[in-house]
């Protein structure tokens, strides 16, 4: 079967883990899923197109970055420290206790609101803001209906500092085995001519080509022992090392399988959680055992998938 084979530089990248929030942590390598979806970008697909990625690579060091995060409130929620009283009479604002008005003493008061987090930062964005031009600047009080109104179309976002993790000098190997191989130019061509520059990780995560190749990758038994790119890490799939196909050096004692075990997002399908006339579709993501590990060698008398130029490849 045929593969590109990729080797990528980018400076400094980061490969988000799903569940790190106030740390913005990272994958030492870029995800299945990511790589997919480089691909597809580039290649302009609007369907899923099926394909096997190995992933090997290396950095140089980690540092700690800032960066401005945006959140973003589920509901519009009324802030009841700030509900008061205004007057009819003279528009004044009394305390939501008051039973008339402090300045003119009249009784005509009605309840006005404030909704929670949404005028907690000045030139942040909100949904809707141009229905409600009042909102995001100086506090402004809504009445019952203003109030009703705002709920309906209006989403809170505020903003703030938090940390990334970002990876220092990566350098990528990267194998893509469509299923359908009659793609295989497609992508090889969308490589050497992107249409955009190319990005893996976040969107200002800039990628440097430096090789675009066809290759074959062929199973082979192995005659004697290959070892795996120099300094070079790797996704293994978790039987290739449970088999002893595949040995990590540097394995401590007592430990069956030595690494970093993930499971990595590789692709998914919209699943429909609501009803025909109402569809809340949610990913599914399929997700693959892996083991990170480095100083990789394939030992001899196993069965393995090579390219023609002797590159081990973990296909997954």
């Amino acid at each position: 079967m045929k593969a590109i084979r990729l080797k990528l530089y980018q400076n400094l990248v980061n490969y988000k883990k799903p569940t790190s929030f106030q740390l913005k942590e990272t994958y030492p390598l870029p995800p299945y899923s990511t790589v997919i979806g480089m691909v597809h970008n580039l290649c302009e697909y609007t369907e899923y197109h099926d394909m096997d990625i190995s992933i090997q690579g290396k950095y140089y060091s980690k540092v700690n970055d800032l960066y401005t995060r945006y959140e973003f409130s589920k509901s519009f929620d009324e802030n009841d420290r700030k509900r008061m009283k205004k007057c009819n009479e003279c528009s004044s604002l009394n305390k939501k206790t008051a039973k008339a008005c402090e300045s003119c003493g009249s009784s005509d008061l009605y309840i006005v609101k404030i909704s929670r987090g949404t005028h907690q930062y000045k030139n942040s964005i909100f949904p809707g803001i141009n229905n409600h031009p009042n909102l995001g600047g100086e506090i402004n009080y809504l009445n019952e209906e203003e109030y009703k109104k705002a709920k309906k179309e209006f989403m809170s976002v505020t903003k703030g500092i938090s940390t990334t993790e970002l990876l220092v000098d990566v350098e990528l190997v990267i194998h893509i085995i469509p299923k359908n191989q009659d793609i295989i130019d497609e992508i090889k061509n969308a490589f050497l001519k992107p249409v955009e520059y190319p990005s893996l990780g976040r969107r200002e995560d800039l990628v440097t080509i430096q090789e675009v190749k066809t290759v074959n990758v062929k199973e082979e038994v192995l005659k004697d022992t290959v070892r795996g790119i120099e300094d070079y890490s790797a996704y293994i799939p978790v039987e290739f090392v449970e088999s002893e196909n595949i040995k990590i050096k540097n394995k401590e004692q007592g430990v069956r399988i030595p690494g970093t075990k993930y499971k990595l997002t590789k692709n998914y399908e919209l699943v429909n959680y609501g009803s025909e006339n109402s569809p809340k579709c949610f990913r599914k993501w399929k997700k693959v055992d892996v083991v990170y590990g480095s100083n990789v060698s394939a030992l001899r008398k196993t069965i393995v998938n090579l390219d023609e130029d002797g590159y081990l490849v973990f296909a997954v």
